[in-house]
């Protein structure tokens, strides 16, 4: 079973596509903004390491980015 990333990392690829989108600097607020969330309560899920799932799903679907790829931590080992 895959391991989901931690609330902080999703926030961080979040602001990765951001910036290739906004070619600036992406502070969490612009994250916030983007999920449609209130600033406080994306620190608050980033304090309780909670992603916001439903949030993070809409984001991808609007841009066409799997979902898998972007909030489960990578396989080091092949399939068996």
């Amino acid at each position: 079973m895959r391991e989901f990333l931690d609330c902080r990392e999703v926030v961080e690829n979040i602001k990765v596509v951001l910036f290739k989108e906004r070619e600036g600097m992406v502070y969490d607020y612009h994250v916030a903004d983007v999920l449609k969330i209130g600033y406080s309560t994306l620190r608050l899920a980033i304090s309780k390491n909670k992603i916001p799932l439903r949030e993070v799903a809409l984001f991808c679907y609007k841009r066409n980015i799997l979902l898998d790829n972007f909030i489960f931590k990578k396989k080091n080992t092949p399939d068996c």
